[in-house]
């Protein structure tokens, strides 16, 4: 108990022992409690709150042509029915985070020149598979006039990605 510690201090000193500090003015006692106390409800708050932050809730998609299930390719490509190439991207979901920043990328780069869509290969494990596109991600095909004619497995890079793909499409400029 600091009421029977056996130091005498001069006004306005802190001494230490071992499970307490001391402080021998009043004023800075007091003063220092309360920081501490300020200190401490600032933390607490801060780790209620932390608690009760609401998700930011991401960005707000169009509906996507694919939300229904197709059973062949014909019908997907049917979706797109541009003169453009079409290049489908099936992405298993454990990589999705990683290539989303280039498949992006590769998508504006090639806007013009074609259309990139992307299908998770969990939505379609049969239509995957029947492409040979279930086993690796990305695994990407271009169809051109509803034919395959070029295929790139595993490549992230979007620059990779358009040198191969951008050489079978038309510049529409």
């Amino acid at each position: 108990d600091i009421r029977r510690s056996p130091i005498k201090c001069p006004p306005s000193s802190i001494h230490f022992t071992r499970h307490s500090v001391l402080f021998c003015s009043p004023l800075i006692g007091k003063l220092l409690k309360m920081k501490l106390s300020i200190l401490s409800a600032i933390v607490g708050l801060a780790a209620c709150v932390q608690g009760f932050v609401p998700t930011v809730p991401s960005t707000t998609r169009a509906p996507s042509s694919l939300l229904a299930k197709y059973n062949s390719m014909d019908e997907i490509l049917a979706k797109f029915p541009e003169d453009k190439p079409v290049l489908i991207n099936f992405y298993d979901a454990s990589t999705e985070d990683a290539i989303k920043g280039d498949i992006f990328r590769a998508k504006e780069l090639l806007k013009d020149r074609a259309t990139l869509v992307s299908i998770k290969q969990q939505d379609y494990p049969e239509l995957a598979a029947k492409w040979d596109c279930n086993t690796k991600s990305p695994a990407m095909i271009l169809f051109q006039d509803g034919k395959p004619v070029a295929r790139l497995y595993e490549e992230t890079h979007y620059l990779e990605i358009v040198a191969k793909f951008g050489q079978y499409c038309n510049s529409s400029a």
